[in-house]
């Protein structure tokens, strides 16, 4: 008897599905920590994949005794070999839900599972010696991730873990390509999630795009790169009106001038606030690290400036009609 995968409509859950999102009672996904509670979820979940082979093609077991060496199952000693290798941080089981990883081996682990993650097209027991067979279609030999749309085993995956970590309140996501990212700080999400600069200064485009990308990233030097290269960023939009650093000061004025859409006392508040920005690039070591610029304060204060300056730059993009809508 054949068995088909089910469809995507029936896996994982929508934002609707409980009664605390439909009534606007959903936990805020604010926390980097993965909980007890979020780490038994993952637990069972991974427990989830190695039963119904979802790993069963990246750690083929091949243990039909006829010897036809169909797949029929997880080899899951070759699975906890190779993750422990790739997180040599782990400790105890991974399958343990009483024992919570620390949140680096956590998400580690997810990264791990992403890279093999692949649903079976089909499953056929074998009743001459009782075991069940997996089939992955007609590539199985192939490398995985040979295009750019994802299976509908990856599709799953993606889904069953931003379920638990939205109803989890944890700020971490599964992005369009399988890796775990940051949400980043509420207040800076509504930048960074859908930032496409067109200012006709490509060099500037590109250094925007990456502060952002990077700002998501779960590593602190990613972060702080982020923020190195947004403040370079905020620089060279000083110049964009009229060109060259001799025109800087006129430059800025002019970009000011037409964000501030003929209000006087706004354009005041925009010059306050650029030099503002200017002033905390200039003392703190983001752009400039001599011995008298002062560190930041922890990963707080970088998010705070970030969101800060970010939020400006997307206002006079969308001011002067380059950001894209």
């Amino acid at each position: 008897m054949w068995a088909t995968a089910p469809t995507a409509r029936l896996w994982g859950v929508t934002s609707g599905t409980f009664y605390s999102d439909r009534a606007g009672q959903s936990i805020a996904r604010t926390s980097e920590d993965i909980s007890p509670k979020a780490w038994a979820g993952l637990t069972a979940l991974l427990r989830g994949w190695i039963a119904d082979g979802s790993l069963a093609r990246a750690f083929p077991q091949h243990a039909c005794s006829d010897g036809s060496g169909y797949i029929t199952g997880v080899d899951e000693n070759r699975f906890l070999d190779q993750l422990g290798s790739h997180v040599p941080e782990l400790t105890g089981s991974p399958f343990d839900a009483r024992a919570p990883q620390s949140t680096s081996n956590a998400l580690d682990i997810i990264d791990f599972v992403a890279q093999y993650i692949d649903q079976p097209s089909r499953q056929e027991f074998h009743r001459h010696c009782g075991c069940q067979h997996f089939f992955f279609g007609t590539n199985e030999s192939e490398p995985f991730f040979t295009t750019d749309a994802l299976t509908l085993g990856q599709i799953k995956f993606q889904r069953d873990i931003d379920t638990l970590f939205a109803r989890n309140g944890i700020a971490f996501t599964v992005g369009a390509d399988l890796r775990i990212r940051r949400l980043g700080p509420m207040e800076a999400r509504h930048v960074t999630s859908d930032f496409r600069p067109k200012t006709g200064d490509p060099e500037l485009d590109a250094l925007l795009v990456d502060a952002m990308t990077r700002f998501l990233s779960r590593s602190p030097a990613d972060r702080q790169d982020a923020l190195e290269k947004l403040w370079d960023g905020f620089e060279r939009l000083k110049t964009l009106e009229l060109g060259g650093d001799q025109k800087k000061r006129d430059s800025a004025t002019r970009l000011l001038t037409r964000a501030a859409a003929g209000s006087a006392p706004f354009l005041d508040r925009l010059e306050t606030e650029s030099m503002a920005l200017t002033k905390i690039g200039n003392e703190f070591r983001i752009r400039h690290h001599e011995h008298d610029k002062h560190a930041l304060p922890g990963d707080e204060a970088l998010d705070y400036v970030f969101t800060r300056l970010a939020s400006f730059i997307a206002f006079l993009l969308r001011q002067t009609g380059r950001l894209s809508r």
